[in-house]
């Protein structure tokens, strides 16, 4: 099995090197700038086994080989926005010019974004929901990964029996699930994901651009009308994602966490007993990932117009976050 990884960020990364661990041959595709770099791919388990994984020299590549088994994009949301709009883009083309093998989207995305992607390929594409949350401890993006594994939330692949998971498709993306289960990131199939992933990506969004938009959860707690915008924001945000589909169980948690009454107690016991938690929020959803946050606002806010849904909140959270 030859798996070949569009995006080497955090999520493409964890999922390449637990894959490479567990015997599968796996390849980065990255930008012409990048094909010269050297340094070695190292993740780190938080929890659990906490074990460490590396690849002392990575492939990276170009183009998608025609040995290829299947794609894994793990790019950012506005990546995967411009990958789409833009024709010329290196990565567009390496998709269009590579063999049609199954690609898998671990990318949070929207139907918008996965009508584009899969018209940008002229073929289907599965979609999936990450069972890892991680972030990359360093100043740059040749640090360590450090990430976060539980077998409550399984990595997700949709079962669609009408769509690609036929035949061939759907041996490859079977022994994926069980390269990574038996791997140490459990793995399944399961109905409608996609839907599920844009249904909790846009009830969680209000949080994570509050995060950015202060700067940091100390700017949200002191700023009283961008923490009250964001708790109204979530409410708005919940009316929509109902509206596309199921919510994933941890996003409600998480929308529910954000209140006038449990927020600040539950940032100081985080603080106390898993500081490096709260530095993962701080760095995972804050300004660094601030292109990918007005992307996805502005997403959201076009399916909430499509709706017919008032969303005046929404709107003045995404003021705050252009403004920061």
């Amino acid at each position: 099995m030859h798996v070949i990884v569009f995006g080497a960020g955090a999520l493409g990364r964890i999922y390449g090197v637990r894959l490479a661990a567990a015997g599968v041959q796996v390849s980065f595709v990255v930008r012409p700038s990048r094909l010269a770099e050297t340094y070695s791919f190292v993740v780190e388990q938080v929890n659990g086994e906490k074990r460490r994984d590396v690849i002392e020299q990575p492939r990276r590549i170009e183009q998608i080989p025609a040995d290829a088994t299947l794609l894994l994009l793990a790019v950012r949301f506005d990546q995967l926005d411009h990958l789409c709009q833009n024709q010329d883009d290196v990565l567009a083309e390496a998709l269009r010019a590579g063999p049609a093998v199954p690609l898998v989207v671990l990318t949070p995305v929207l139907p918008p974004q996965l009508a584009a992607l899969e018209k940008a390929i002229g073929r289907r594409a599965v979609s999936a929901m990450p069972g890892v949350a991680g972030y990359v401890d360093d100043v740059d993006d040749r640090g360590v990964v450090r990430y976060w594994s539980t077998g409550i939330a399984s990595t997700l692949l949709d079962d669609d029996a009408s769509g690609p998971a036929h035949s061939t498709s759907r041996d490859a993306l079977e022994v994926l699930a069980r390269r990574l289960t038996n791997g140490g990131l459990p793995t399944r199939f399961e109905r409608d994901v996609a839907s599920l992933n844009a249904a909790s990506t846009v009830s969680f969004f209000p949080l994570i651009a509050s995060i950015d938009a202060g700067r940091g959860i100390d700017g949200v707690l002191q700023d009283k009308d961008l923490f009250e915008t964001a708790v109204a924001a979530a409410k708005e945000c919940e009316g929509l994602a109902k509206k596309l589909g199921k919510v994933a169980p941890w996003a409600h948690v998480l929308t529910r966490f954000v209140g006038p009454y449990t927020i600040k107690p539950g940032v100081a016991l985080a603080r106390r007993l898993a500081p490096e938690t709260v530095r993962f929020v701080e760095r995972h959803f804050g300004p660094k990932l601030h292109a990918q946050h007005l992307a996805m606002g502005e997403s959201i806010r076009e399916l909430g117009r499509e709706q017919g849904l008032d969303m005046p909140q929404l709107d003045h959270l995404m003021q705050r976050l252009r403004a920061s």
